[in-house]
């Protein structure tokens, strides 16, 4: 866990209200290589794009039978809609749900990251874009309010299609 005064605090560039939207979708990429290299460039052009615009956030990839997505978007309210609106027809993925959308008091994730969730309570590996496709990375401490969306989310991937 890391201090929330700490200059590693992660909740990001400023400590200001903020817009957060979570939502959840099926993957539509392909299995093996070629769905690993699709995750390597959303996550690639995710980071270059949301930084550009101020966004910060959490993306969570579930792997098991029909992959599944759940991600939070956190930043200005008009660039987490408008990256909404693109995600929506984006076409790697279908059936996106939002599940929570307001304004909240900071953010919870300074940076965009990607965690590979699997099944049983087993570790979530955290993973990064190489030249190569994807590769582990190093875990990182997480705050409570973090740990609490990211449950959130390993939540809506492995209960996908379950009644809420």
């Amino acid at each position: 866990m890391t201090n929330a005064n700490t200059k590693d605090d992660n909740r990001g560039p400023g400590t200001e209200p903020c817009f957060r939207l979570i939502y959840r979708s099926r993957s539509l990429l392909p299995t093996g290589p070629e769905g690993e290299k699709g995750l390597a460039e959303i996550l690639r052009v995710a980071r270059e794009n949301n930084r550009r615009r101020g966004l910060t956030g959490a993306l969570m990839v579930y792997k098991h039978q029909n992959d599944r997505f759940a991600q939070v978007l956190e930043g200005p309210e008009t660039e987490v809609q408008g990256l909404f609106a693109r995600i929506k027809v984006d076409p790697r993925h279908d059936q996106v749900e939002i599940r929570e959308a307001g304004s909240v008091p900071a953010r919870f994730f300074n940076r965009w990251a990607m965690a590979l969730v699997v099944e049983h309570g087993e570790p979530d590996v955290p993973l990064i874009a190489t030249a190569g496709g994807l590769s582990e990375a190093a875990p990182r401490p997480v705050t409570p309010d973090q740990e609490r969306v990211l449950t959130e989310l390993r939540n809506m991937t492995r209960g996908y299609g379950r009644g809420y």
